[in-house]
């Protein structure tokens, strides 16, 4: 789902910016721990993330299910049009072609426009994921000796795996957040606060 591949990137964004921790190394450090989390799993895995996901499921059912009620009542509709075609005169058919076209345009545009505010709904409750992992990372390394913290996916070999540990931190901080559909105005300013 179009969610799903919104989250991995966004979760791929906080691996690269946020969670790149390196402990201060002299030059004559030879030895550095390097320790790598699976960003994708860390969501996957805890609660919050179970929690948005279930809610991003919920949310998308229901909007399809209202797609699938508006797109009947539509075909219901043009049905009947196409029946009055022999029974109308032709200005007044035209009018009332035009005036179901207009309708079902009106109709799409509502449902593209609940779908993107759906859409910046995950946007921020994803952020606020992020607010509440960042503080973590920086206990998560220490508390496994310092170094480097890279994400799984830029590691080819090597590296002590604490994605279970960042895991356990996150449930211990944040185990619901809230999916709210919210307009690109309000993602916004929620984000600036």
């Amino acid at each position: 789902m179009k969610f799903n591949r919104i989250a991995a990137r966004l979760m791929g964004a906080l691996a690269m910016a946020s969670l790149v921790i390196a402990a201060p190394l002299s030059a004559a450090t030879a030895d550095v721990n390097i320790m790598t989390v699976n960003t994708e799993q860390v969501f996957a895995l805890s609660k919050v993330g179970k929690n948005l996901k279930s809610q991003i499921e919920t949310s998308g059912k229901k909007l399809q299910a209202d797609g699938q009620k508006a797109g009947d009542g539509l075909r219901a509709e043009a049905k009947k049009l196409g029946e009055q075609r022999g029974l109308l005169k032709e200005e007044d058919f035209a009018a009332k072609a035009r005036a179901f076209q207009q309708k079902e345009q009106d109709t799409q545009r509502k449902f593209a426009e609940k779908e993107q505010n759906l859409q910046n709904g995950v946007n921020f409750a994803r952020f606020q994921i992020q607010k509440a992992i960042v503080p973590l990372v920086a206990d998560v390394v220490k508390a496994n000796g310092g170094g480097i913290l890279m994400d799984k996916s830029a590691v080819i070999y090597g590296g002590k795996d604490v994605t279970a540990d960042l895991v356990t931190a996150l449930d211990g901080k944040m185990t619901t957040v809230t999916l709210k559909s919210m307009t690109s105005a309000e993602l916004q300013k929620a984000a600036q606060q």
